[in-house]
């Protein structure tokens, strides 16, 4: 079935029949819902002016959620867990203990500090409920894929027009959350969430590559340039290897290579462009990449100082490590002392240097705790799965990989846990609703390629 082919025939039968238009209505008000739940869990517009008391009245509902409403579901169902729900309670827990305890005992601060610093992990607490949302069909994939495109395109709009028309150095007093802080020889921009924008280029991106038309390769163009915060010099690296290995996966090796070829290409010819248009801004972009590529590869510092700043940091953070190998250092509270950065005498953040900034808070212990998420969304990737949600899916496991390569550098899967198992959460619901529909239709004596209920 073509993309929007089924909301094409819900039109029609709406047109037919008038009273089907308050389910209609219903649906898109469900839709709009889970978009509001997706956008506060992702904390999207966390540091937005005006924002933070909202975020922290998701922080408490979605607190009260795993306290009181999912105990008693739980029990209405028969207490039956699944091991990615008692995954999911692991990590809560253990991560807020280690990040509270550790930096009691290493550096003196009170564990009320640290337990609050953790105060985003009851986000995971959405994601319990929304797993089991799935399962028992209250939440359909296809709602969720309307969600998650309708997010795309609406943050881009958003801060498109934000980068267009503001300028980000007029809204440094807000702080480093909505800003970059301003470093020598850079200038300020600001920080988006752009985790739905990512997913909608992936999305258009693999649909074109199974599709072979123009047009989605254009959607998934138009949408990533927005993405690109500062230097985007990681995140550029980490989209192109994800979308070459689903080019491979796709295409096969052949074709593939054939199709590697030509987009290399092409990239050259409007880098050729780009570059008689724009020659200072290319020249400073390739700079930074090769600033980058310098600073990783032999350890020295260069003239980029973002890149020399996170080689500092991570200097600070091996001594520290090297002393607390297994469970780590803890998190330091902003709130407590200035922060890291005053409590250990140098600019610090351990959410600047990616995977040595996990170790260092977190241990190799904590550290493959919070690996463990991707052996589910492994696991969960292998299960056979209906065509009609293959474009959600094929966006939902491209942007996992991503998430996994793209924490090497920034930790993402660690400091914004919430977003990578909320697409793995996404993968394990649709697969354990195919695995049921499957054993439903074997209960009543039908083959599996039976049709599928709607």
């Amino acid at each position: 079935m073509k993309p929007g082919a089924e909301n094409g025939k819900d039109r029609r039968l709406i047109a037919k029949n008038p009273h089907l238009d308050a389910v209609g209505m219903k649906r898109l008000i469900w839709r709009g819902l889970i978009a509001l739940a997706l956008t506060l869990t992702f904390r999207t517009f966390q540091f937005f002016p005006g924002m933070f008391y909202v975020q922290e009245s998701w922080f408490a509902l979605c607190f009260l959620a795993v306290l009181f409403a999912y105990p008693f579901w739980k029990i209405w169902s028969g207490l039956r867990f699944s091991s990615f729900e008692v995954y999911l309670f692991v990590l809560m827990s253990v991560g807020t203990i280690l990040a509270a305890g550790r930096a009691q005992q290493v550096f003196g601060q009170p564990l009320m500090y640290g337990t609050l610093s953790q105060r985003a992990m009851v986000l995971i607490a959405a994601l319990l409920i929304g797993v089991n949302l799935l399962r028992c069909g209250k939440i359909a994939p296809g709602d969720i894929e309307a969600a998650l495109l309708f997010l795309a395109w609406s943050n881009f709009v958003l801060f498109g027009t934000m980068r267009l028309l503001l300028n980000p150095s007029n809204f440094a007093a807000y702080g480093d959350g909505f800003v970059t802080l301003s470093m020598p020889g850079t200038e300020p921009s600001f920080k988006f969430q752009s985790s739905f924008i990512l997913f909608g280029v992936f999305y258009y991106a693999i649909l074109g590559l199974r599709t072979k038309r123009t047009k989605y390769y254009l959607a998934a163009a138009v949408l990533f340039p927005v993405t690109l915060g500062g230097s985007g010099r990681g995140l550029t690296v980490c989209v192109g290897a994800t979308l070459l290995f689903c080019l491979y996966r796709v295409r096969g090796l052949r074709s593939a290579s054939f199709a590697a070829v030509k987009f290399i290409c092409i990239v050259m010819m409007l880098g050729g462009v780009s570059y008689a248009i724009f020659p200072a801004f290319l020249s400073a972009r390739i700079s930074r990449f090769s600033d980058a590529f310098t600073t990783v590869l032999t350890g020295s510092a260069t003239q980029d100082s973002s890149a020399t700043a996170r080689l500092f940091e991570t200097l600070a953070a091996l001594p520290y490590i090297r002393e607390h190998p297994f469970f780590g250092n803890g998190v330091i509270s902003q709130q407590w002392h200035g922060g890291a950065g005053a409590v250990m005498g140098e600019y610090f953040f351990a959410s600047d240097i990616g995977v040595v900034g996990v170790v260092f808070t977190y241990g190799a212990l904590g550290s493959l705790l919070y690996l463990m998420q991707y052996r589910f969304a492994l696991v969960a990737a292998r299960k056979p799965v209906d065509s009609r949600h293959r474009p959600l899916l094929d966006a939902t496991k491209a942007f996992i990989l991503f998430s996994a390569l793209y924490s090497l550098e920034t930790g993402l899967c660690v400091w914004s846990a919430e977003v990578t198992l909320c697409f793995i959460a996404l993968l394990c619901g649709i697969s354990a609703e195919e695995a049921a529909v499957e054993s439903s239709l074997f209960r009543n004596g039908k083959i599996c390629n039976s049709p599928r209920p709607a």
